[in-house]
């Protein structure tokens, strides 16, 4: 089968490999949509082994499975949770088994991910698409559930006040979620008017470009001077985290959402005083039923975050345009039946 292989630094490269076979408990999917993350362009800075078959954001059709999996049939449509759990380490067996200390994660050296033509994966981490939602749409269950993630993780009530520092995809997501949640006042800062255009419009939120207008007053403004409720870090820099816990009212919740590269040296004194709670949030749990539910509702705006489908032969004009049109892309997904 062709499959897109990372080669080293930030090469990917279109290959012949064999086809995948359902090993107990799996099944393999035909891939028909397959987005491209952030993370899946830093493998090096992970310092991961090359070759590795990337792609965590995956739906397609169950084309075989193992003879112990019942709950599927040939031609099924599903999207899948790439963390795939061993079933036996502390998180399995407490109540956070999306941080499985074994996992075999899709798009990683022990499990080859779904920019392919085909993908093996546990039977456990598929999801039925329901009618009417589409592959491309399916695709993008992974980051939605993800987003869904942080607002478990901060026990979010209906009524409260979010911030979300981010204006990318996950902003995006992030803020349509909180939406659905029932937030009562949703900002989102970031940096290009094109992207938070897109946000306001599909969530309503209330924008705010940080290069040019001050987030502390608008927050203010906002929230009459108490600070919100909760405040979500979506871009991973290190100066977010210290900005979110300015924008905090007392007992105030802020989720590291992306991973930080870069971080700088947090303001515990102001978690300490205003008795901040921290949180992180990775991967998900019990999320992918909901989302998918709520695209099939047209509550969640999944297919509008996709701007691009490419056939997967052209990944590297993904990437390229991605780079290159930050301020008015979303997402990439790569259909790999498509020529």
């Amino acid at each position: 089968m062709k499959a897109v292989v990372w080669t080293g630094e930030q090469t990917f490269q279109l290959q012949d490999v064999p086809e995948p076979r359902p090993e107990s408990g799996q099944v393999v999917v035909k891939v028909e949509a397959a987005a491209i993350c952030g993370t899946d362009l830093h493998y090096a800075d992970f310092q991961s082994t090359p070759p590795i078959i990337p792609g965590h954001e995956v739906a397609g059709i169950v084309v075989e499975k193992a003879t112990d999996v019942n709950n599927f049939s040939i031609g099924d449509a599903v999207a899948l949770d790439p963390v795939q759990r061993c079933g036996e380490c502390y998180a399995c067996a407490s109540d956070f088994a999306h941080l499985c200390l074994n996992t075999r994660h899709l798009g990683s050296k022990c499990a080859p991910g779904g920019w392919a033509e085909y993908v093996a994966v546990d039977a456990a981490n598929a999801y039925r698409i329901p009618e009417g939602v589409s592959f491309a749409s399916a695709a993008l269950a992974e980051p939605a559930a993800v987003c869904y993630q942080s607002f478990r993780r901060a026990r979010l009530q209906a009524g409260q006040n979010v911030l979300i520092i981010g204006d990318g995809p996950f902003g995006l997501l992030h803020a349509a979620i909180a939406r659905i949640l029932g937030a009562k006042t949703i900002i989102v800062a970031g940096h290009y008017d094109e992207r938070l255009a897109r946000i306001v419009g599909h969530t309503r939120a209330i924008s705010c470009n940080t290069h040019r207008e001050d987030l502390g007053a608008v927050v203010a403004e906002r929230t009459g001077g108490l600070g919100m409720d909760v405040a979500v870090d979506a871009t991973g820099a290190g100066a977010t985290p210290n900005i979110a816990i300015s924008a905090l009212r007392p007992r105030g919740t802020l989720v590291i959402f992306s991973y930080i590269w870069n971080p700088q040296p947090t303001d515990f004194p102001a978690v300490h005083l205003n008795e901040l709670n921290l949180v992180g949030s990775c991967r998900s749990l019990g999320c992918f039923e909901p989302c998918l539910q709520w695209m099939a509702e047209d509550k969640l705006p999944a297919e509008d975050a996709v701007d691009l489908q490419i056939p997967l032969q052209h990944v590297n004009d993904a990437i390229s345009e991605l780079a290159q049109h930050k301020k008015d892309l979303f997402k990439a997904v790569l259909l790999p039946g498509r020529k």
